[in-house]
């Protein structure tokens, strides 16, 4: 299903081409995005006219499909920024392609590397690239100073059971990755075995939570649930999300 998906993305971006700046003349540019995350990252990128498809208080919103309104709505895009994992991904493509409406597929963590690349690709074909450079350096600030932060509470490199979701955030922040799971709901076998590990911090997925189990066999353990989709506790921009998640890390009683 993601293999067929991503198939489909590739060949609307080879037959819409993405060539040049939508924004080269002046034009502002019209986003559809996904979610709120693709959508806060069309924003972050410089974009100013971005509407998301699915709505930013679902809790599972990759899992949001495409209604008809939401067809229509697309018809007035100049250029749809997808990940290509939503469930939506495949008929978006179909719609983006009967209407000759450019596509572009992006990466999305809140790993420095994947927002740099994502950012800039987005700003490549908005025309914003010195918006998009702006945003990268504030998302660089910030994390800095939270892993400072974390340096200073003698956290730095600590190691850390993670959801694979938020895996390529608790690397950036210089956790130690010494257990992984998700996104699927934890079997015996994951059970026992990482319970076995020997980590101060547990980092779930709010998205889709699956530590139940964790937390009745590691209760010395602590235990922390981070946001990926803007939406939750008002957030909108990709700082608000990693505010709030330095937030939860912070309330999970960290020394």
């Amino acid at each position: 299903m993601i293999a067929s998906t991503q198939r489909a993305l590739a060949c609307a971006l080879v037959f819409l081409g993405l060539a040049g700046a939508l924004g080269a003349q002046g034009k502002q540019v019209r986003i559809v995005a996904t979610t709120s995350w693709t959508a806060a990252l069309a924003a972050a990128a410089g974009a100013q006219d971005v509407h998301a498809i699915a709505p930013s208080d679902l809790r599972h919103p990759a899992e949001y499909d495409m209604k008809p309104s939401d067809v229509a709505a697309i018809s007035g895009a100049d250029l749809i920024v997808s990940t290509g994992f939503e469930v939506m991904a495949k008929r978006l493509a179909d719609a983006a392609g009967s209407r000759r409406i450019r596509i572009l597929q992006v990466d999305a963590d809140y790993s420095l590397a994947t927002l740099r690349r994502s950012l800039m690709a987005i700003a490549a074909v908005t025309g914003t690239e010195a918006h998009a450079r702006a945003s990268i350096t504030a998302l660089e600030d910030f994390m800095a100073s939270w892993k400072t932060d974390l340096r200073a509470r003698g956290l730095a490199g600590a190691p850390v059971i993670v959801h694979l979701f938020q895996q390529p955030l608790a690397q950036e922040l210089g956790f130690t990755v010494a257990g992984v799971f998700g996104p699927a709901p934890l079997e015996a076998a994951q059970i026992s075995r990482l319970s076995a590990v020997k980590a101060a911090l547990v980092i779930d997925n709010w998205h889709n939570e699956v530590t139940g189990p964790l937390r009745e066999t590691m209760r010395e353990s602590r235990f922390a649930s981070l946001i990926n989709f803007p939406g939750p506790d008002g957030t909108v921009t990709l700082l608000d999300v990693l505010a709030d998640n330095r937030k939860r890390l912070e309330a999970a009683a960290l020394p």
